[in-house]
Formats: structure tokens, sequence, C-alpha cells
């Protein structure tokens, strides 16, 4: 294995350098690796510490490994790659990125052009389901000896490039991040970077990007209190909202995050709007905004809230918002609600719209089964029903619990039973299950044989499906 150098290489005109830095990555370093080796001219890994088959995997791609030990400074190895690298251009990834089939044409006709801007990339953190934040980010940038990443955590090259005059160009080219999948992970992530965004921020004094990330992360680990004081001294720093309306709209909505969670809506509103005045684009605002007018009874302003959310056409930038989340969140939440207010026809609407925008979500097709229910289509409902099953079984109470309440009301009890006796061993620790199955065969014992379908189907639904 290569160590360290400290000569810059020539870059080579119209190519190319993928640099990466990785530390036993052997379950993603190859998947990243195949999804961009058709556009590199060239990949530099830099291993520190790896004690997997990291190593061996980035060689298997022709990768030029070079090794530097950890010093706790994530600019610090990322510049030894920068530094290693041969093309005019360098795209830098994380072992966990995935460059998606669909942005290969354009990275390999912008590594031809001329390496006077910075590129700008929209970075995708996937969750399942397909939804996580987007952002944009600088990705790919001129291979000079003059631009370099800076800070130990949350590092960027961007301030480098800006000292020398240089802009960033936003492209429609996706990077997809998939180390933030899981909660949990999440949750160790911003743990171990606190100490770091602290050291940092002592280091580079008032910077309200750092005090921004340093909230979120306490946010994340539901550390409320101290999220707000860092969310209140971003605010506090002088010139950040007129000079950074992006994180200053982020800090805002940090705050009415954790008023939220106190349960004070009202001023968690009053704070959401704060955010949409510097931020009107993004559209997670417009939902928190629209819970918490629901908590407070103003449920009309919900809906508008809401209508908002389903509105706005994405547009990734500074800081991530999950457009895709709040849409989809936005669509459950506003069908239930028009519901409750007995608006059925733009219910419907709504019902259809998500069907259309989400076709493949579970939880959207056991929304349009309970609605299809509520207004009497058996057919639709159950065709709604067995398409959330077919993209997911485990779990998936609501979408039985239809089925069997379309079964009884259909006059075939037998087949209900039946089904909830098969399906048991799969829900056996599921108490909504059980509560339904419960009810189920008490109501079918209770009821005479003259009962009243209408009664019947009104107590199942308003016992399992709430509104609906």
């Amino acid at each position: 294995m290569q160590a360290e150098s400290s000569q810059k290489n020539l870059p080579v005109t119209g190519t190319l350098s993928i640099c990466m830095i990785v530390k036993n990555e052997e379950a993603v370093l190859g998947r990243c690796l195949q999804s961009i080796k058709s556009v590199a001219d060239e990949i530099v890994v830099v291993d520190t510490g790896s004690s997997d088959s990291t190593v061996k995997i980035a060689k298997k791609f022709g990768a030029k490994v070079f090794s530097s030990e950890w010093k706790n400074d994530f600019s610090f190895a990322r510049n030894i790659s920068i530094k290693n690298a041969s093309g005019s251009w360098i795209l830098w990834l994380d072992a966990d990125d995935i460059v998606p089939e669909q942005s290969l044409p354009l990275i390999a006709s912008l590594k031809t052009t001329k390496p006077d801007r910075v590129l700008g990339f929209i970075v995708r953190n996937q969750k399942p389901g397909n939804t996580g934040t987007e952002f944009v980010q600088a990705r790919m940038f001129p291979n000079r000896e003059d631009i370099f990443f800076e800070r130990s955590i949350h590092e960027q090259m961007m301030p480098s490039a800006l000292r020398i005059g240089m802009r960033m160009e936003s492209c429609p080219v996706i990077i997809e991040h998939h180390g933030y999948a899981d909660p949990q992970i999440l949750k160790q992530k911003a743990k171990r970077n606190i100490d770091m965004l602290l050291r940092e921020f002592d280091i580079n004094g008032a910077d309200p990007v750092m005090g921004v990330e340093i909230a979120d992360s306490y946010q994340l680990i539901e550390d409320f209190d101290t999220a707000e004081v860092w969310y209140k001294r971003v605010l506090e720093t002088q010139g950040c909202i007129t000079a950074m309306p992006a994180i200053a709209g982020q800090a805002y909505l940090g705050l009415g995050n954790c008023c939220q969670k106190k349960e004070s809506f009202k001023d968690a509103v009053e704070y959401f709007r704060s955010a949409l005045k510097l931020s009107p684009w993004r559209s997670d605002v417009y939902y928190n905004m629209a819970v918490a007018l629901e908590m407070q009874g103003l449920v009309e302003e919900c809906v508008e809230s809401l209508k908002q959310v389903l509105l706005i056409k994405p547009q990734p930038g500074q800081v991530g918002v999950d457009f895709r989340a709040a849409q989809l969140k936005a669509y459950l939440r506003i069908v239930r609600v028009l519901i409750e207010l007995n608006r059925i026809e733009d219910a419907a609407f709504y019902t259809e719209a998500a069907q259309k925008a989400f076709p493949d979500r579970p939880e959207i097709q056991n929304l349009a089964g309970k609605f299809h229910l509520k207004t009497g289509k058996l057919i639709n409902a159950l065709h709604s029903f067995e398409k959330s099953i077919l993209l997911i079984r485990e779990g998936n109470t609501e979408a039985y619990i239809g089925l069997c309440i379309i079964y009884r009301l259909a006059n075939m009890k037998q087949r209900a039973i039946e089904t909830l006796e098969n399906i048991e061993p799969f829900f056996n620790h599921d108490k909504r299950f059980t509560a339904f199955k419960w009810f189920f065969l008490q109501e079918r014992t209770d009821s005479s044989g003259d009962e009243n379908i209408d009664t019947v189907l009104s107590n199942l639904r308003k016992e399992f499906f709430n509104c609906f």
C-alpha cells in the first residue's frame, strides 16, 4: 500500500478523479465504485485503518490506495486524497454513496468542460420507502492546490474556493447517500459528532452553519433544551438572518420542533411562520406547522398548510429537506382531516392524487382502502388493501383489518375468521391485531340475526380506523 504523498500531480485535461476516504467499508464500497467506474479516469482511496477487506475491494477496481492514520480530522484525510489526484476535475464521494445511472452522462459531459467553477450536486440521504432529505452540496471541483478541505468534521472545500473567487454552479446530478437509513445509527453519529463540532466551533467562533449543525445534533439525540439554546444562539449571530436566510430558517424550524415536542403548539406555529418567511420553499415546515395548527383545533388552517405542502415543487438548497416524506405525510393527514370535516369530495380528490404520487407505498394504499370503505365502495377498498399486502405483508395490520371488515360486510364471516386465524402467527405480538380479533369475534357472537350492517361497520371503523 502506498504511503501518503506530498507532491501534487499535474492535472490531466478533461479527466475526472474520484477521491474517497474509507475505513472498514467492505459492505458498501464495491457498490459505490461499481456505480461510478464508467466515468472515472482515476480512483484515489485513502484508507484510515481498515481491518476488513476494504483495501482489497478498492484495488479490485483499480484504485490508487494510500494509507493514513486517523487523526480525528476528516479534512486531513480528504486533503491527502485530492493531493494524490491527477484529473483536472475531482469528485469526492463517501463509501456509502451511489451514483444513479441517469447521472452518469451529465458527469461525463461535465468533466470535459473547463475547470473554472465548483459544481453542486443534489445529495439524497436515502431512507426506506424512497424518502430522505435532499440538499445541494459542492461535490465536483477543479484540481488546484488552492482548493482544499477545511474543518475537522462536516468538512467543506467551498470556503477555499470562494476565497479565490470561484462560485458554485448547481447541476441536476444526483448522488444517493445511504448512511442515514437507520434512526439509531443516525443518533449514534450525532452523539459522535457533537464533541468534534463543539471543538471546531470554539476554533472558528460565531459560525451559524456550524451552530445549526450542533443544534440539529442535539435535537437528534432528543436533548431539546440544549438544541433550543443553540438555535437561539445561531439567530443571535450578527448578520445571520440577512446573510444566511436558509440557515436562519433551519434554526427557526428547529425551535418550532422543540416547542412541538414540549406541546407548546402556539409558540411552534410562530417559529414555523418565521422559518417560512425566510424559506418559503420548505414543505417540511408547512407540514410541521399543519400538525401544530391541528393540535390547537385550527383545522381549516391545518388543511391550507397541508395544501401548500402538496403544491410546492421540490427545490433542494443549502439545508436538507425531506420533500418526499413531507408530501407523503401530508396526503395521509389531509385525507383524514377532510373526512373529519365531512368534505368527502375533497378527500376523494386527495386520495386519488396520493395513489398517483405514491403507488408503491402500502400506507397510501391503506389510506385509499379506508376511504373507499368509508364511502361504501367495497370492491375498490378490497383492491387497495390487497395491493398494500402485496407491497408488504409483515406488520401490515391495517390492510388485514380492512380485508376482514370487507368480508364481514359482504356476509363472508367465515372467510374473515379463517383469515384472522391464518395470519395470527405473523401478528401474535401485535396488540392492535389481538384487540381487533377479540372485538371482531365478540361482535360476531353478540350480534343478532337482524343486525344493522351500518352499525357493525361503524363500530369496527370507530374502534380501529379512527374517523374512517
